[in-house]
């Protein structure tokens, strides 16, 4: 359902960005922008998860976590 929102919120702001008014270099400028973003935000979550399946695993097995001297 999350996942949904945030489709639509990201299709809302591209057609906000085609509809403002302003130059066609502008424009291209926002909505590389925007890509960046986007690309940025899911390389963050997807980061977020990666660790966070790393750390269950780990707990599931105590011994992997001792430290070495």
């Amino acid at each position: 359902m999350k996942q949904r929102k945030e489709v639509a919120v990201n299709t809302d702001l591209y057609e906000r960005i085609k509809l403002a008014p302003m130059s066609a270099i502008q424009r291209q400028v926002a909505l590389n922008a925007l890509r960046d973003a986007d690309a940025i935000s899911n390389a963050v979550v997807w980061l977020v998860n990666a660790v966070r399946q790393l750390i269950a695993k780990a707990g599931a097995k105590p011994g992997n976590l001792k430290h070495s001297h």
